[in-house]
């Protein structure tokens, strides 16, 4: 499969609105052209810096270029973007923390909407270095449900109706 082929599948990058997205997409990208860019080698050759560079901006929406055109190692525009979009500051934070504790399901189309909704703020919420472990997720999940629960005859809690 050739580069062209994967690339349709990384979104372009816009700002903050879409960073953390386009930085997993765009990271496994490279991963699969065998760039690590956490680990560039000392011997990438000059070469295979301007490959990997020119496919990183192929993921870049043009208005964003003015941004970036002096960089010119693939190292150096990843951190650029890096510095220039990845909000994890304490005010994300907070956001995606009301936002994680806020989504119900009555508020979701279906199910897998509910769950996927908190599970991607919470992947979200941890990609700023907020702490949330598996035990919160579950306890957010459940407290998202409507109230409609009754006990069964075997004394467990139940769905009156399911949603």
């Amino acid at each position: 499969m050739s580069s062209g082929s994967y690339i349709v599948n990384v979104p372009k990058l816009k700002g903050r609105e879409n960073y953390d997205d386009w930085a997993f997409a765009a990271r496994n990208f490279l991963v699969l052209e065998g760039i690590d860019i956490d680990a560039i080698p000392k011997d990438f050759s000059e070469t295979e810096d301007k490959k990997a560079k020119a496919k990183l901006v192929m993921t870049i929406d043009p208005k964003l270029y003015v941004h970036i055109k002096n960089e010119t190692k693939v190292a150096s525009l990843w951190k650029k973007l890096q510095m220039l979009f990845d909000d994890s500051g304490f005010t994300r934070k907070i956001s995606l923390l009301r936002t994680l504790i806020s989504i119900r399901l009555d508020n979701c189309e279906t199910m897998t909407s509910y769950v996927s909704q908190i599970v991607e703020t919470a992947q979200r919420l941890k990609g700023t270095g907020f702490e949330i472990n598996e035990e919160w997720i579950g306890s957010l999940l459940l407290a998202g449900l409507p109230e409609k629960i009754c006990t069964d005859d075997h004394g467990n809690r139940a769905f009156r109706d399911r949603h």
